[in-house]
């Protein structure tokens, strides 16, 4: 045997070794896997060799059989699901949450937790079945045919108890997400089996209540904008989903089973309705006779591309666009006005009983639960308004509302003359009356309007194809034109940052990295060779630090940049500068306040010997002591597992705090996937993530010569010490690099009451000296808001933490032209850190103001 066969071998006995290795660790969700796999298998095979519908008769749970005391049927039908196909999909769902219950919860209260919840759950659900459908044409059904219970009950109530073992981060995930599946079947299907999966999820929900000890704050709203787009995403990405559930679902009984039909290739007989809702019944035939299906293709393929259409959208919350919300809000809107359009306005229009007879028959009720689901989405897109903050260009917009309306109309002039010049084609002779009344249905995803009889079909190829195919290429040129919004970078041309970030890689200082983030705009050069990041808020024009690019043009650029801003009724303000621009700027006239201290290290110089460096060495040692390691990578490069791990960290620490996120010269998570940033991370022993921080780099002539900290996250429970240790083995790392200089950044507005070395200080008296009134009142203003941020951030605490690591001190300033501009800067300011401030926030930002301006 060769030497490349043996190792082949030796290779799929390690992976043979670790398959066998997770069943013993996992022997829960092994033999519950199997049952299924075994039950459903064989059921199918006795079906077939009987000529017996499957799933039989043995494997459904009926009322009238559980009254006469058989459960034996119930075990059976647990372990069985609706069509041997839905195995790969309940058997991943059921493997997936029992290993992860046992992993967590151990063998024993993993089964308990799955027999009390899934006991629970049929119990309650059929409880809930009898109250929803008692009086009901499908009571009979249900009590006498049966149904599948399916074995995602088994899952339901372990997977809800391991939430509340879990981290913040993942127990909101798991709870939304089980929640909102749950919701999407009971509504859009509502088959017993759902009901009692409901039942078993919220059994879960509580048992996990009752059995964590820990008093961590829930939140159904995330703290951070990353995760924020994330729920809202998968709630809008569910939500699409509905009406495919409804469609293709054989049992369709839930409040939105006919909602979800609008979407589907469906005629609506209204003859029908029309006796139905005049007749002395009780009985709902609104759902009775409301529809048959469409033979041919088009219908279905328009049903089909609104879904897709809406699952894009749901992708552009995903990625933060503002497009995305707005197509949300409106499509959810129409959603809302079809609805009681189809329950109400139309069948009023064609039936004889009038109101009442829409309450009797079910279709107000039936409205009232189609409009409920639009309008929660609309909501939760409205009060998540600000995470979507990613803007599309004006002109790219324009260019696809134009495209869209203009295809329209093409296609509609199309189909016209098509229908009138090749009459012969179709079983009719159209008029152009018929022709223009028949438009709408061409296009429409909703299935009433298929509903009306037509006056004339295809019966010919050519006027087949036109007949069906006007309105599937009318949505594919929508989706493609809302593909198009949502791939532009953003209001701020894409071309521009990527102009700004190669200049940051020419030439910058400790900060000027901070200029690629997004929410920037761009002034460059005459000569394109420099740049300087702004963006604008109420009226002035904020720097993101000073310029950037060719050295040799910094002090130009000052000089251009103030021009620009006026030529554009901008007020300038130079944002987080340092000495050299403050000084050009105050020779100009300017006035100047100190709103930090940037602390810079010296790699070469690196040491922790001597008194002060007691706390820092400790913590070395401790985190030496304990296992704990460093790893220095970019977020691409990380593992899965870590990625989610930092994250997690960081969404748990932002909503510990009491304001928003806080932004602008404060990266987040979206801010560390850069590859150019550096992840410097601390795993303990058991391979946990305990504490994560970023790094900035900074160039000159194309080189990197030193890196400022960004980033700074640990877990709450993480050992004292472990973010010191992080920053002492960055300098070891950077001073084997041989880096010229290590920030640690400077803590925004801490410079404001912060007494540096004496140099500093007379430095900072002679500023003092030169300062007008309108200074000393933004150093007022500016020190409010850092009262206010201080609880929540704790920037003072975060300046002396970093004074441990013997900085020197440079101050950071903003600069600014005209005094009475003075209430819109410290806005301005406040706004870029804080755009995510809600009214309330505002209230105790000016009851913070009152003490200090006096």
């Amino acid at each position: 045997m060769s030497v490349n066969n043996k190792r082949k071998q030796n290779s799929w006995h390690v992976v043979l070794a670790d398959g066998m290795q997770m069943m013993r660790t996992h022997m829960v969700a092994v033999v519950v896997v199997g049952l299924i796999v075994v039950v459903t298998l064989g059921t199918a095979i006795y079906c077939a060799a009987t000529a017996h519908l499957y799933p039989g008769s043995l494997a459904r749970v009926s009322l009238s059989r559980l009254s006469r005391g058989v459960p034996s049927s119930m075990l059976l039908s647990l372990f069985t699901v609706s069509h041997p196909l839905r195995l790969l999909i309940d058997v991943p769902i059921v493997a997936v949450c029992l290993g992860l219950a046992q992993s967590r919860l151990g063998v024993g209260r993993t089964l308990w937790i799955a027999a009390i919840s899934t006991l629970g759950g049929i119990a309650c659900g059929m409880g809930l079945t009898a109250a929803m459908y008692a009086h009901s044409t499908h009571w009979m059904r249900i009590a006498d045919f049966g149904f599948i219970l399916g074995p995602l009950i088994i899952a339901a109530g372990p997977i809800m108890v391991v939430s509340a073992f879990s981290s913040l981060l993942w127990r909101r995930r798991i709870r939304i997400i089980m929640y909102a599946f749950v919701a999407t079947l009971v509504l859009y299907r509502g088959e017993p089996s759902d009901f009692s999966v409901l039942a078993a999820t919220v059994i879960g929900h509580v048992l996990g209540y009752l059995m964590c000890s820990h008093n961590e704050r829930e939140s159904i709203i995330p703290g951070t904008v990353f995760e924020t787009r994330r729920v809202v995403a998968i709630v809008s990405a569910v939500m699409a989903l509905g009406p495919v559930v409804s469609v293709t679902s054989p049992l369709s009984y839930g409040p939105l089973s006919t909602f979800g039909l609008l979407m589907s290739p469906i005629r609506f007989n209204y003859n029908k309705l029309s006796t139905c809702l005049g007749a002395d019944t009780d009985l709902n035939c609104f759902v009775q006779f409301r529809l048959q299906r469409l033979a041919l293709p088009g219908g279905i393929i328009v049903s089909l591309l609104p879904v897709i259409a809406m699952l894009l959208v749901s992708w552009g919350l995903f990625k933060g666009r503002r497009i995305a919300a707005i197509l949300s809000i409106i499509a959810n809107a129409a959603t809302i006005i079809c609805a009681i359009a189809y329950y109400c306005i139309i069948p009023l229009a064609h039936a004889y009983h009038g109101l009442p007879g829409l309450v009797m028959h079910g279709a107000f009720k039936s409205a009232i639960a189609s409009i409920i689901i639009p309008a929660v989405c609309i909501a939760m897109v409205v009060v998540s308004w600000k995470a979507f903050d990613r803007k599309t260009a004006q002109r790219r917009i324009m260019i696809s509302m134009v495209t869209i309306v203009v295809s329209w109309c093409v296609l509609t002039l199309s189909y016209i003359l098509v229908v009138l010049t090749h009459a012969h084609g179709f079983n009719g002779v159209p008029s152009f009356g018929n022709v223009l009344a028949d438009v709408p249905q061409r296009f429409m995803p909703i299935g009433f309007l298929n509903g009306i009889n037509p006056d004339f079909i295809p019966v010919d190829t050519l006027a087949t194809v036109v007949y069906e195919g006007v309105g599937p290429v009318f949505w594919l040129i929508t989706i493609i034109m809302i593909r198009w919004c949502l791939l532009d970078a953003g209001e701020v041309d894409e071309s521009s940052r990527q102009r700004a970030s190669k200049l940051v890689q020419i030439d910058g200082e400790s900060m000027s990295f901070m200029a690629t983030w997004q929410d920037n705009h761009y002034w460059f050069s005459p000569s394109g060779r420099s740049a300087i990041a702004y963006r604008v808020e109420h009226g002035i024009a904020l720097s993101v630090t000073g310029p950037f690019g060719a050295r040799d043009e910094w002090d130009e650029d000052i000089k251009q940049f103030v021009q620009f801003c006026i030529a554009n009724s901008w007020t300038p303000v130079f944002y987080s500068i340092h000495e050299h621009q403050r000084e050009i700027l105050v020779n100009q006239g300017w006035s100047s306040l100190a709103v930090g201290t940037e602390m810079i290290v010296h790699p070469r110089t690196w040491q922790t010997r001597g008194k002060k460096w007691q706390d820092v060495r400790t913590a070395i040692n401790k985190a030496k002591r304990e296992g704990m390691i460093d790893v220095l990578t970019t977020f691409d490069e990380a593992p899965l597992g870590i990625q989610s791990q930092i994250v997690e960290i960081s969404e748990q620490w932002t909503e510990e705090k009491a304001l928003p996120e806080m932004r602008f010269t404060l990266g987040g998570i979206e801010e560390l996937m850069d590859n150019r940033v550096r992840l410097l991370y601390a795993l303990d022993a058991q391979g946990v993530v305990q504490a994560v921080t970023s790094w900035l780099p900074t160039y000159r002539d194309g080189v990197i010569i030193g890196w400022t900290l960004d980033f700074m996250r640990h877990r709450p429970d993480s050992e004292n010490g472990v973010m010191e240790f992080l920053i002492a083995r960055m300098a070891e790392r950077l001073q084997e690099e041989d880096a010229e200089f290590m920030s640690l950044s400077a803590a925004p507005l801490a410079g404001l009451s912060v007494v540096g070395s004496s140099e500093n200080q007379a430095e900072s008296d002679a500023a003092d000296s030169q300062q007008t009134d309108g200074t000393q009142i933004l150093a007022h203003v500016l020190q409010a808001v850092a009262d206010l941020i201080e609880p929540a951030y704790g920037f003072h605490s975060l300046f002396r933490f970093k004074l441990k690591f013997q900085p020197q001190e440079e101050g950071v300033y903003i600069a600014y032209p005209d005094a009475a501009k003075l209430a819109q800067i410290a806005l301005a300011v406040t706004q870029s850190y804080l755009p995510g401030m809600k009214p309330s926030d505002v209230v105790a930002f000016v009851k913070a103001l009152k003490p200090s301006t006096h």
